[in-house]
C-alpha cells in the first residue's frame, strides 16, 4: 500500500506540469490577462525549478528523504488551493512560483522513496516510476480541459484536493514500515554546479543544448494552447495523446534507439524532425488540423529528445553525478523558464506565427553547437556505444575517500571519529586495508549500553549506578576488536560490493538488508570506496533529471 501511495502522489505531482495548460486562453479571457501574463505562470513555475535544482540535495542532507518529499506535497497543496482563491493573475503567477519549489522537492525525492518501500526489483520499481511520469504528463491537461470548462479555478481546487488526499495516504501508509531514510553524508555547495558549468566543456554543451532545445519545447508547451482553437476540454485531449507518446517514447524507444546505434545520430535526428514541427506550426498556424497534428506528433520526438540528452550528459560527466545534474538541470530549465514568456510576448506584439517560428530557430542552434561541438558531444558515444553499458557503475558514484579505523584502536577513538566526521558508521580494516567488519552507530551503543539486572530498588539506584559507570569506563577505553568479539560481529554476514558492479546491485542490497552504508572492495577484499543511502538517493536524482 505504500508503494501505491507514492505512486499515486507521484502522478498527482507531475499533473501539475501539465494542468495548467488547457486553461490557459480560459485564464486570459476570465481574468482579463494578456497572453504574455498567462505564459508567466510557466516561466515563473519553471525559474524557480531551476533555482530549485541548486539547493534541493541541500535540503535533502538536511531533512532527510521522507520530509524532503512531504514537504513538497504539503507546498503543492496548499499553494495550488490559493492558486484557486485567488482573482487576480498576478497573484496567482506569484504563488505557482512557489508551487514550483513545492514540486522541485517532491520530485527530488520521490523516486528514491518509491525504491524503498518496494518489494520488486529497481528495474521494475523505475518503471513504475516513470509511468506515474507518463501518467501525470496525460491525465494533468485532460483534468485542466475538463475542469477548466466549468471555471479557471477548478483544476487548481483539484489538485489541491488530490494532494491533501495523497498527503494523507503518505502519511498514514509510510509510518507503516521502518523509518529507512537516512540524511546524505555528502557535503554540497550552492555554487559547486556553477562552477562546473563555466569549467566544465562537457557539461557546459549539453547543458547550452538541452536550454536551446527546452526553449522550443516550452513554447509549443505554453503557447500552442492560444492557436489551436479548440475550447478547454479539445486542448486536454490534444495534449492527452501528447502525453501519451511521450511516456511511451522516453521508456521504450528512445533506449532502443541508444542500443543499437548509440546516443548522437537519434539526438541530430529527433531535434532536427522538431525543428521542423515548430516551423510548420508557425507556417500554417492559421491551418488548426496541421497545427494539432504537429503538437501531438512532437510528444514522440521530446519523449525520446529527453531521454537521449539526459543519458548522454549523465553517461560521461568529468565531475560526480549529483553535481553534474544540478549543473545541467540548472541549465536547461532557465530555457523552459524564459520560452513562454518570450512566446506570449511575440504572440502579442507580433503574430500567432512568430514564437513557433524563432522556437523552430532555435532549436536548429542546438544542432549547430551539436556540430560545431562534435568532439566533446561525440564523447558520450565512446562509452555508451562501444562499451554496450547503459548502466551507471558502482565506481561513479561510490565515495572514493573513506574513513575507517583498525582493530586496535580504542572504542573511544572511534566514538571521537564518527563524532568528527559526522557519519553514522565506519569499516573496520587491517594493516592491509583488508575490511573485517562494518561497525554502525548502532553496534556502539548496543556494545556500550550497560546489561539490565532486576534487583531492589535502592540497591539498583545507589550501588549499580558506580558499578555501571565502572563497566562503562572500562568498555571506553577497550579495544575496537573487544567491541567485535563481544559482539560475535567477525561472524556476522558481510556484505561488500565490486567497484564495476552496477548501481542496480547496490541499491538493492541496500534495500532488501536495510544497510546504511556498503563497502566497495577489490578481487583481494582491500577497502576501494563506500556507499550510503545519500550517494543513492543523489544517483536517483540523476535519473529523474531525464524527465
Amino acid at each position: 500500500m505504500a508503494v501505491w501511495a507514492l505512486f499515486i502522489t507521484a502522478v498527482i505531482a507531475f499533473m501539475g506540469f501539465g494542468l495548467v495548460d488547457p486553461i490557459l486562453p480560459v485564464i486570459s479571457e476570465q481574468l482579463g490577462a494578456s497572453q504574455t501574463q498567462s505564459t508567466l505562470l510557466f516561466t515563473g513555475y519553471n525559474a524557480v525549478m531551476a533555482v530549485a535544482m541548486l539547493v534541493t540535495g541541500i535540503i535533502t542532507v538536511k531533512w532527510g528523504i521522507k520530509r524532503t518529499l512531504s514537504t513538497g506535497v504539503v507546498i503543492i497543496a496548499i499553494f495550488s488551493t490559493l492558486c484557486g482563491l485567488s482573482n487576480q493573475v498576478e497573484t496567482v503567477i506569484l504563488l505557482r512560483c512557489v508551487w514550483g519549489f513545492g514540486n522541485s522537492l517532491f520530485v527530488a525525492t520521490a523516486l528514491t522513496a518509491l525504491l524503498d518501500y518496494s518489494v520488486k526489483d529497481v528495474a521494475s520499481t523505475i518503471i513504475l516510476f516513470e509511468s506515474a511520469v507518463g501518467i501525470g504528463f496525460s491525465v494533468g491537461p485532460l483534468l485542466g480541459g475538463v475542469l477548466g470548462q466549468f471555471a479557471w479555478y477548478y483544476p487548481f481546487f483539484g489538485v489541491g484536493i488530490m494532494m491533501a488526499i495523497a498527503f494523507v495516504l503518505l502519511l498514514f501508509l509510510l509510518k507503516s514500515k521502518k523509518e529507512k531514510e537516512e540524511a546524505p553524508q555528502r557535503k554540497m555547495s550552492i555554487l559547486d554546479p556553477v562552477r562546473v558549468a563555466i569549467k566544465y566543456d562537457y557539461i557546459r554543451t549539453y547543458g547550452l543544448i538541452a536550454f536551446l532545445y527546452n526553449f522550443g519545447f516550452f513554447t509549443l508547451f505554453a503557447y500552442a494552447p492560444f492557436i489551436l482553437g479548440l475550447d478547454a476540454l479539445g486542448i486536454g485531449l490534444v495534449f492527452l495523446v501528447w502525453g501519451i507518446l511521450v511516456a511511451i517514447t522516453s521508456v521504450f524507444l528512445a533506449p532502443r534507439l541508444e542500443e543499437k546505434v548509440g546516443i548522437i545520430k537519434p539526438m541530430y535526428t529527433v531535434l532536427g524532425i522538431f525543428a521542423i514541427l515548430l516551423l510548420l506550426i508557425g507556417i500554417f498556424v492559421d491551418i488548426q488540423w496541421v497545427a494539432i497534428v504537429c503538437v501531438i506528433l512532437s510528444g514522440a520526438i521530446i519523449g525520446t529528445n529527453n531521454t537521449l540528452t539526459s543519458t548522454a550528459v549523465m553517461g560521461n560527466s568529468p565531475v560526480d553525478r549529483p553535481t553534474t545534474s544540478a549543473s545541467y538541470n540548472f541549465l536547461r530549465f532557465i530555457g523552459s523558464a524564459i520560452a513562454p514568456f518570450l512566446a506570449g510576448y511575440l504572440g502579442e506584439t507580433i503574430s500567432d506565427s512568430t514564437p513557433f517560428i524563432v522556437g523552430g530557430l532555435i532549436v536548429l542552434c542546438a544542432i549547430l553547437v551539436m556540430y560545431i561541438k562534435r568532439d566533446v558531444v561525440s564523447k558520450s558515444e565512446s562509452r555508451d556505444v562501444k562499451e554496450g553499458e547503459h548502466t551507471r557503475k558502482v565506481e561513479e558514484f561510490m565515495i572514493k575517500d573513506v574513513v575507517t579505523i583498525e582493530p586496535t584502536a580504542t572504542v573511544r577513538e572511534l566514538l571521537q571519529l564518527i563524532n568528527s566526521k559526522h557519519i553514522g558508521g565506519v569499516p573496520v580494516v587491517d594493516e592491509n586495508n583488508k575490511i573485517r567488519v562494518m561497525l554502525s552507530d548502532g553496534d556502539i551503543i548496543r556494545y556500550l549500553t550497560p546489561k539490565e539486572n532486576v534487583y531492589d530498588f535502592v540497591y539498583s539506584v545507589y550501588i549499580e549506578e558506580d558499578a555501571e559507570q565502572d563497566v562503562l569506563d572500562k568498555k571506553i577505553d577497550g579495544t575496537v576488536e573487544q567491541l567485535i568479539t563481544s559482539q560475535n560481529l567477525d561472524k556476522r554476514t558481510l556484505y561488500t560490493i565490486s567497484k564495476d558492479e552496477n548501481f542496480e546491485k547496490a541499491m538493492n542490497i541496500l534495500s532488501k538488508h536495510h544497510f546504511k552504508k556498503l563497502p566497495v572492495v577489490d578481487k583481494d577484499g582491500k577497502l576501494e570506496g563506500i556507499i550510503s543511502r545519500g550517494d543513492i538517493n543523489a544517483t536517483l536524482f540523476d535519473i529523474i533529471s531525464k524527465i
